[in-house]
């Protein structure tokens, strides 16, 4: 009996641990969506993750389903234009992102035909490592956003009501 209690203990546990208690809790913990201004026009161009001269995120646009294929067209599903030159972004970093020269739509294509993006030629490629003239952030104890609330996030804009639902952060 006591060899059985041991054997199904493991079992208990772990049962208890994932169906009883909110110990391991698996809403999304992001800090949201935000919007910013950039000093150029970088909307259609991607960006890497950089601390320093090392290149430590690379996101990739294919195997992630990131981009849609629409008639003719191929579009990044999670960066939308806004009034008054602002960007809503899904994956947006202020404290490291650096925009390339390359175009969502171009490194989608370089990943569906196998062309590798190498490390060390992304540095060729920078064309802004501090891009953000202005940066928010979503305040999520106030409402949390998503990409699919673009229409609401416009007329926040268009009110003049952007601080109340994020937070500055540049």
């Amino acid at each position: 009996m006591k060899t059985i209690i041991l054997k199904l203990l493991p079992i208990l546990l772990f049962s208890w641990l994932n169906f009883s208690c909110d110990i391991v809790n698996t809403e999304d913990l992001g800090p949201g969506i935000s919007i910013y201004k950039t000093k150029g026009d970088y909307f259609n161009f991607i960006t890497v993750g950089m601390k320093g001269d090392q290149v430590f995120r690379i996101y990739h646009y294919y195997s992630d389903s990131k981009m849609v294929v629409s008639g003719n067209d191929t579009i990044y599903r999670f960066r939308w234009q806004l009034p008054n030159g602002y960007v809503l972004d899904a994956e947006a970093d202020e404290r490291y992102d650096v925009f390339l020269n390359i175009t969502c739509k171009e490194q989608f294509y370089r990943e569906l035909h196998g062309i590798p993006f190498i490390n060390d030629t992304i540095k060729k490629y920078i064309i802004d490592k501090d891009p953000y003239l202005e940066y928010y952030r979503n305040k999520t104890e106030v409402k949390r956003f998503g990409i699919s609330d673009s229409i609401e996030i416009k007329q926040i804009i268009l009110d003049g009501e952007i601080d109340k639902y994020f937070e500055k952060v540049k």
